[in-house]
């Protein structure tokens, strides 16, 4: 090897040495909410692809046989957490505890809230029916959800955690709100395209009846030269 060449290796190896001291310094700099954060984003992208797969299911019995095993599972889950997050002390928007214990119960807060909330929006009918007659659940996700607004880890929080809190009548509802996963307004959509489509169709209709009637009252041509008698 030529002096050239372990000169170039050498400056990759510092290169590469001092790429990996300045990631460190990095994450050392980041805050325990940050580095949860990122992991947080991970974990939403598996969790709406996951309900998302669950909507795909043509089996109705079986899709509301998942959402029903879901739900028993993240409220469960949440209520224990609770505890432990209001034993710990945390209050929403302050740096996460160093205990172990107490960082898994507020991210089993945060992501079985985000599972939940997706469940809600994307699968209503089956949610609302499972989860409304259920006054400890309405409780625990009330909590959940206004718990998680404050914390600031939401990127979408505006939007995502608002619109949970208006399917849940948590806030007042928009007047303009809608969710388009419910029955009643996937058949109140598809009667308005129907309904539209039969007004451009009479549209059409009307306007070859015309072009026919203006084609009939102007009557027979004579074509050709004039006979000879």
């Amino acid at each position: 090897m030529n002096n050239l060449k372990i000169f170039e290796l050498i400056v990759v190896l510092i290169i590469a040495i001092t790429c990996n001291d300045e990631v460190k310094e990095k994450q050392e700099k980041l805050s325990r909410k940050e580095l949860y954060k990122y992991g947080f984003r991970l974990k939403r992208n598996e969790q709406v692809e996951g309900v998302k797969r669950i909507l795909m299911m043509e089996d109705e019995l079986k899709r509301s046989a998942m959402v029903k095993i879901l739900l028993d599972k993240i409220f469960k889950v949440v209520e224990k957490a609770k505890t432990l997050v209001e034993e710990s002390g945390y209050v929403p928007g302050d740096e996460f505890p160093e205990d172990q214990k107490y960082l898994d119960a507020l991210g089993n807060v945060f992501e079985n809230v985000a599972l939940f909330g997706d469940l809600l929006l994307r699968c209503p009918d089956i949610t609302h029916k499972l989860y409304d007659k259920n006054t400890e659940w309405r409780v625990t996700m009330n909590w959940g959800v206004v718990f998680s607004n404050e914390s600031g880890l939401f990127d979408d929080a505006e939007k995502f955690l608002n619109l949970v809190a208006q399917e849940l009548e948590i806030i007042p509802r928009d007047p303009n709100y809608i969710n388009p996963y419910k029955e009643a307004t996937i058949k109140a959509t598809q009667k308005k395209k129907e309904a539209e489509e039969n007004k451009k169709r009479k549209e059409i209709e009307n306007k070859k009846k015309k072009k026919t009637l203006k084609n009939n009252k102007k009557g027979p041509r004579l074509g050709g030269s004039s006979g000879e008698l």
